[in-house]
């Protein structure tokens, strides 16, 4: 079980984000403030006591100060029990990496950090209104590093308007100088509310093809193999085994609480998501409610969210897991997969389980809409 807790303050919008977040700052003390009165109505969402994984995600979770950090991470203490090797997470921006920051949040039992680089390059990273520049992206890491952290992990983003091999070659030498145990690679993406999203809409950012993005993916995933990261999901590399536990825990199908504007939470048989609207949030707990939208699972959501979870980890599926949940749709599912394993895009495990392989993540969306039960 994991707790997830939205910060959707940025200083200014990357223009490739879809995420919910606010660039103005007036909200904030108000904002964690109903994030408190949040934590202490849901204190029963979840069944027993002992959390697993605190995941400080954004926006900017790295814009808070010491004392709103503390007043947040004390209130989740108050009211959860983390369990002594739980994973406490923060994502920061490399311009936030300071070493008083990262005493604070040392003492405050955080013991992962996840930077959100995306690239090194300083002119891509000006085209995506990063605010950040290459050096001080390696200065961040180093920096946390040398302040203690052993788990450190670092974003990238492959496919920025104007990258070319060479960028992308250079931003993976300078990672394998650096002290890092995880990597997020993402492709770029035309997210919905994205500023890239309305220059597409009149012509005015046109993303990659497919085929160069794809050889670019797999460029990728062989060289960080090659220097030691598992290859453990669509997205996400480790060394020494160092996953993202709070991630996993998603792909895994774990129960976990979510809070704040826009926070997802789930616990076995239904999902629910708070409004994604700062003002409305704040307003709505100061009148002693919580603004949010429930989905109550159907066996056949459950089952294509097994598949689509599941089928994005290293571990693929337990074929048993889903003919026990369902013999019948197993049946014509193990059609598919037999067929999927013969085009190369899935194969068979030594433990019995069936999980895509590169080039299947690759075309993971059409691969899982075929699998999926309507």
């Amino acid at each position: 079980m994991g707790i997830y807790v939205h910060i959707p303050f940025c200083r200014s919008k990357c223009f490739y984000c879809g995420f919910y977040s606010v660039v103005s700052l007036q909200w904030k003390e108000a904002y964690i403030a109903a994030l408190c009165r949040e934590m202490e109505w849901r204190k029963n969402y979840l069944p027993g006591s002992g959390m697993e994984s605190l995941y400080l995600g954004g926006g900017t979770p790295s814009l808070l100060d010491k004392d709103e950090l503390e007043i947040i991470v004390h209130k989740i203490h108050e009211t959860w029990v983390l369990n002594s090797d739980a994973e406490c997470s923060i994502e920061m921006n490399p311009e936030d990496v300071s070493t008083d920051k990262l005493k604070v949040l040392k003492e405050l039992g955080f013991n992962r950090i996840t930077i959100g680089i995306q690239s090194f390059n300083d002119e891509l990273l000006k085209r995506i209104n990063r605010r950040h520049t290459g050096k001080m992206a390696v200065e961040a890491v180093e920096r946390a590093v040398n302040s203690g952290f052993q788990n450190v992990g670092i974003d990238l983003i492959i496919g920025l308007p104007g990258s070319h091999p060479e960028s992308l070659v250079h931003d993976l030498e300078i990672l394998n100088n650096l002290s890092v145990s995880h990597v997020s690679v993402y492709i770029l993406s035309i997210d919905s509310n994205s500023v890239f999203e309305k220059l597409a809409k009149k012509g005015k950012f046109r993303p990659l093809d497919d085929d160069t993005l794809a050889e670019q993916y797999l460029f990728v995933c062989d060289y960080l193999k090659n220097i030691g990261f598992e290859h453990y999901e669509i997205s996400n590399f480790a060394k020494n085994f160092k996953y993202s536990k709070h991630n996993t825990s998603y792909w895994q199908q774990q129960s976990y609480i979510g809070l704040g504007a826009a926070a997802h939470s789930y616990n076995g048989h239904s999902r629910q998501w708070n409004v994604a609207n700062v003002k409305t949030y704040i307003e709505s707990i100061n009148n002693g409610i919580l603004s949010f939208e429930q989905e109550d699972l159907r066996l056949e959501d459950q089952y294509n969210e097994y598949c689509m979870t599941n089928f994005r980890t290293c571990w693929g599926i337990a074929p048993d897991d889903l003919a026990r949940m369902q013999p019948f749709w197993w049946r014509e599912t193990e059609g598919k997969i037999r067929n999927y394993i013969r085009q190369g895009l899935m194969k068979p495990c030594p433990d019995g389980r069936i999980r895509m392989t590169e080039r299947g993540w690759l075309l993971s969306d059409a691969v899982l809409a075929e699998l999926f039960v309507v």
